[in-house]
């Protein structure tokens, strides 16, 4: 890439903890960048298997990289520790047991400065240990109104809600910081990032490599209720957020399609108080978007929704039967 010297700064904030079997991939795939005016932050969250020293060993190589070390506070402190101390006028975020493509900060930094963008956003591959997959490669052109993309953030489709497949302006992240100690944080912040926008781009080229590590998704996996109660949470707040401020009034059909997937899996773990608990919250916040038609949801889940409202032991003793006969293939649940 020519005429570097008069390109801004783009900061690139990598937290990383225990990933040392990953991390030389992801910092080399950094560092080779043909935007080469780059700040590359690396947050080294405590690690313990010799990341940190890696991280220390790439700065000794490239005079663009910090290190930070800190103790283990998780990804969202790592992030808004990087915030803190970044000096670019655009971010960008790389997870460390991922790579990108040589090209991706040009092609994002010009698909934003040519369109006058707020945001550009790539599309991205799946790496798994048996094969790579990729949605989006067309190179079909999108450009959005903040409605637009925030109601395709919502959508979770086209714009996911992740962070790193993007290049955003540094000014939107003034007052918004990742949320600490819990997870989902991409979806928790990414709206309030789209609200402050005027338009987002985004074109149907691969340029980051996402990583689905084995033991992270693997078919089978012991199923984890809180961590899915949380991400209703996360897109219930999201939802609230987008109808408080008229962007989007479909947009409840989400917390309800959340919600049912949610109880359908609580229906297969043992009765508790604490189960019980649960399932009256998210009752309760799918009540108050309770406008949401068939059209939306389909005919099965409005039935599954009226049968949860109404009756919901009855539906409890066939959901289970069902699944005596139709295993779920993504879970393993801890019955009696």
């Amino acid at each position: 890439m020519k005429n570097t010297e008069a390109l801004p700064l783009i900061s690139i904030i990598v937290p990383v903890y225990n990933v040392k079997d990953y991390l030389e991939k992801c910092l080399q795939s950094i560092c080779v960048q043909t935007y080469k005016n780059l700040e590359i932050i690396l947050i080294d969250d405590g690690s313990s298997d010799g990341s940190g020293e890696l991280c220390d060993l790439f700065a000794q190589r490239d005079g663009r990289i910090k290190v930070i070390h800190q103790t283990n506070a998780g990804q969202s402190a790592a992030r808004n520790r990087g915030l803190a101390v970044a000096q670019g006028e655009f971010l960008g975020f790389v997870d460390s047991d991922d790579w990108i493509e040589p090209d991706m900060y040009e092609f994002l930094y010009h698909l934003l400065k040519a369109n006058g963008a707020d945001i550009s956003i790539c599309s991205h591959y799946i790496e798994t240990a048996v094969k790579t997959r990729v949605k989006h490669s067309s190179g079909q052109f999108s450009s959005f109104s903040r409605e637009e993309a925030i109601r395709t953030l919502v959508e979770d489709k086209r714009i996911r809600n992740y962070m790193w497949d993007k290049l955003y302006k540094r000014q939107l992240f003034a007052g918004i910081y990742f949320p600490v100690n819990r997870v989902f944080e991409d979806i928790a912040v990414s709206y309030q990032i789209f609200y402050k926008t005027q338009k987002v781009v985004m074109q149907d080229c691969p340029k980051y490599h996402y990583l689905k590590r084995e033991g992270s998704t693997t078919q089978g996996k012991l199923y984890n209720y809180e961590k899915e109660y949380l991400l209703f949470q996360t897109v219930y707040e999201q939802v609230k957020f987008v109808r408080e401020k008229e962007i989007w009034d479909k947009a409840p059909y989400c917390v309800h399609e959340r919600g049912i997937h949610l109880i359908d899996h609580l229906m297969m773990l043992p009765q508790s108080s604490l189960i019980d608990d649960v399932i009256n919250d998210v009752l309760a916040r799918m009540q108050e978007f309770d406008n949401v038609s068939w059209p939306q949801l389909g005919v099965m889940h409005i039935f599954k929704r009226r049968m949860m409202y109404c009756h919901l032991k009855v539906y409890r003793c066939i959901y289970r039967l069902v699944r005596t006969f139709f295993k779920s293939k993504r879970y393993k649940f801890q019955t009696l």
